[in-house]
């Protein structure tokens, strides 16, 4: 039953630098990506170490996990103190599961208790339906259409 799933959402620090650069190199993750190609140990590195040390403030990071374990991300980049953009990624192994949704409706709740935040905005690929339904059930509503990608607001 889906209200029995237990989910854990704590913030990103040095110890998941490997597990996120492990879930961002799945092929079921980064063909859905804007930059739809595995990434390489040093771009990761240079990509997540200023979000960790928290020189790059205007991005919030997020790991999912089940019990013990990383389960997937969920990352809020704020585009202006009142507006971010949200995405989220679960290992292949715990999809299906009802993970995401629960996972997805815990972030925008903890995120909302930001009070200047009004829009969160979901970029989902045309081809990703999976993601689509998801954000959809969580009330995001289709805002557009540009090129291959798809925008959901909230």
């Amino acid at each position: 039953m889906e209200s029995s799933i237990k989910i854990l959402l704590k913030e990103a620090n040095f110890s998941d630098i490997e597990f996120l650069w492990y879930l961002r190199n799945q092929p079921s993750v980064y063909q859905h990506s804007i930059n739809s190609k595995p990434v390489k140990w040093e771009e990761h590195l240079s990509w997540i170490l200023p979000i960790l040390l928290q020189i790059d403030k205007k991005v919030k990071l997020f790991i999912v996990k089940k019990k013990q374990t990383p389960v997937g991300q969920i990352r809020f980049n704020y585009e202006s103190p009142s507006k971010a953009k949200i995405s989220i990624s679960l290992s292949e192994e715990f999809r299906g599961k009802g993970l995401a949704k629960k996972a997805l409706e815990l972030a925008v709740k903890h995120i909302r208790k930001d009070k200047k935040l009004k829009l969160l905005i979901a970029v989902i690929h045309k081809k990703n339906i999976v993601s689509q339904k998801l954000f959809e059930k969580l009330n995001f509503q289709f805002k557009r259409k540009k090129g291959s990608w798809l925008e959901y607001n909230l």
